[in-house]
């Protein structure tokens, strides 16, 4: 006996395809597609950077930046973050990207669970400028707990100059070196324009 005929409409396969596109965009964040964490070797005379020809460069299409990757850190992609761990694990540096005003501050609500901090104690944001290009930023710090109890945290939201922004943040255990917190300021200070 056959069954009744099919009725028109789309196909399993283009069915399969649009479930797939859902799950990448919704699952990976619609910023995991602009920010490029395949980092590329750049010479400082390429790059217009100062750092030297094995400097391992971070680009994010939009907004158009790139900075240096802290040296010997863990890359890893969280969602819309991508984070960098420094070798001995006292320290984490992310960043992600948005668009949409007041999406700063959704995004340091979600940095505690990308960074693995907790408890965090922020004081006063400041207004300044980072990176190598002078971007102004509304900046903040405190103390929270990572890896123990007196970790140090810092964010910048940083104005690019367009609708897209960018936010960069840190946190060292209280166990951490000056040489993690210094590999963090290190990709923070060379934050340009691509």
């Amino acid at each position: 006996m056959v069954g009744p005929p099919q009725k028109g409409g789309p196909s399993i396969a283009v069915i399969a395809i649009i479930a797939i596109v859902a799950i990448v965009v919704l699952g990976f964040g619609g910023c995991a597609m602009c920010v490029c964490l395949g980092a590329r070797g750049a010479s400082s005379s390429a790059s217009g950077g100062s750092g030297s020809g094995s400097d391992n460069w971070i680009t994010s299409e939009h907004p158009s930046v790139k900075f240096i990757a802290p040296p010997g850190w863990a890359k890893e992609l969280k969602g819309d973050w991508g984070t960098f761990k420094s070798p001995n694990g006292a320290a984490v540096f992310a960043f992600t990207t948005f668009t949409q005003p007041g999406e700063s501050t959704v995004r340091l609500g979600q940095a505690a669970g990308v960074l693995g901090v907790g408890e965090v104690d922020w004081k006063s944001p400041k207004y300044g400028n980072v990176g190598k290009d002078g971007f102004a930023a509304r900046m903040g710090e405190g103390s929270c707990n990572f890896r123990g109890p007196n970790g140090y945290i810092w964010y910048a939201t940083v104005n690019t100059g367009t609708s897209d922004q960018i936010l960069l943040i840190y946190t060292v255990s209280a166990r951490g070196t000056s040489a993690d917190k210094d590999a963090a300021l290190t990709a923070i200070k060379s934050l340009q324009r691509r």
